[in-house]
């Protein structure tokens, strides 16, 4: 199956934070289920990626840009644009994506975890894509 095969569009449903404790969690859901309930992913993320995926929710700046904003910062002034996110992978109880990145009329597969795409896609308003696979290999772990 190549990657644009069995791509779901999906969207953050939870973000949990826990005070106190490193790991963080975050849900995403099936944006257009076809029939029946949607599916979900659960996934932990560390405490600066669920304060700033916090921040794109709530719509907050920082008086300085922190790292997720600069990255965002640097692809616009470089004339780029963030298309989408894509999970695309499940192994071991971890799970892949990546950005792509338009620039100049190329897209740029760039690889990244999961919390960052969805960190940076929520800034842009970009889609957060999961790959039918992943859907399917998390069914199976839980």
């Amino acid at each position: 199956m190549n990657m644009e095969e069995g791509k779901i569009e999906a969207r953050l449903s939870r973000l949990v934070v826990v005070d106190g404790h490193d790991q963080q969690f975050i849900q995403l859901r099936e944006a257009h289920p076809r029939g029946g309930k949607a599916r979900e992913i659960t996934m932990v993320i560390g405490l600066n990626e669920a304060a700033e995926i916090r921040r794109c929710l709530q719509n907050e700046s920082m008086p300085r840009p922190l790292t997720h904003e600069l990255a965002y910062r640097i692809l616009g002034q470089l004339g780029g644009r963030l298309q989408e996110a894509v999970i695309h992978d499940l192994r071991e109880g971890t799970y892949y994506a990546e950005l792509r990145l338009e620039h100049q009329g190329t897209v740029l597969h760039v690889d990244c975890r999961p919390s960052d795409g969805i960190a940076l896609s929520l800034r842009n308003r970009s889609p957060i894509y999961i790959l039918e696979k992943v859907f399917a290999a998390a069914s199976r772990e839980d």
